[in-house]
């Protein structure tokens, strides 16, 4: 039980820091306000934002693809901390 909160733990920080990570070069304050898009999610997408328009800010949350980043993550992470600690 504690190998799972541990690692649960783990892979909630992974997973906010590879989504911060792949927000990171889409935030250029030099840039065009027409040329604005932010995507967020690796491997999958599940939140894109966009101007659609001179004042239209379009967003669209994909929450399977949330679901299964979230999952991804978590196997991932589990899997690595698991054999770390298995092999100590």
């Amino acid at each position: 039980m504690k190998l799972l909160l541990k690692s649960t733990l783990l892979s909630i920080l992974v997973f906010f820091s590879v989504s911060f990570i792949m927000i990171l070069p889409q935030l250029n304050p030099l840039s065009d306000t027409y040329g604005f898009n932010i995507k967020i999610g690796f491997p999958f997408v599940y939140y894109y934002q966009f101007w659609a328009g001179h004042d239209f800010l379009n967003w669209e949350w994909k929450i399977i693809n949330l679901i299964l980043n979230c999952l991804i993550t978590w196997v991932v992470v589990t899997g690595i901390y698991y054999f770390i600690k298995k092999r100590n």
